[in-house]
């Protein structure tokens, strides 16, 4: 007799876990690097500077074609001269280093926190290797004579450097 009642109360119980109904369903997102860079960046749209610190130029040059989803174009195309300094934009892992990629030239791809990677295209010189903990301002290459492309992504999507930079 208390098999059958312990059993009862158990089907009883658990059939409140199961609905069909959306709205009573709790989605908990535990992503350690998702979370961290919700919060952060909730911080940077409340704050009153639009500069933000974390964050640097890639290359000292001007823009010549920025981001736009609308035309397929996920970073940003300075007009730059064969030989300048391009730099990391922030504290990182150097996740590729090379040229297998030809359409690419010599291109870096650095690994930072929550979630943020950057890629440097169109390089004539590599100056970091695979591994290697690279810091924000760090020399990480030099340009070609072709226009040096920049991108971002968070989590394997393009996003708009220029929202961080």
């Amino acid at each position: 007799m208390n098999t059958k009642f312990l059993t009862l109360f158990l089907l009883i119980f658990l059939s409140g876990c199961f609905t069909n109904d959306a709205s009573q369903v709790t989605v908990v997102e535990k992503s350690f690097n998702k979370v961290e860079a919700l919060q952060q960046n909730t911080k940077a749209k409340t704050s009153n500077s639009n500069v933000n610190n974390d964050w640097s130029l890639p290359i000292d040059a001007s823009i010549l074609k920025s981001y736009s989803e609308k035309d397929s174009h996920f970073g940003l195309t300075y007009n730059n001269s064969a030989g300048q300094e391009v730099r990391a934009i922030r504290k990182g892992e150097v996740v590729y280093s090379g040229d297998k990629m030809t359409s690419y030239g010599k291109m870096i791809i650095i690994k930072h926190a929550y979630g943020f990677y950057s890629i440097y295209n169109q390089n004539q010189e590599l100056l970091v290797s695979e591994g290697d903990i690279i810091q924000k301002g760090g020399l990480i290459a030099l340009s070609s004579d072709k226009p040096f492309y920049f991108e971002m992504k968070k989590y394997e999507e393009p996003i708009n450097p220029l929202k961080y930079l």
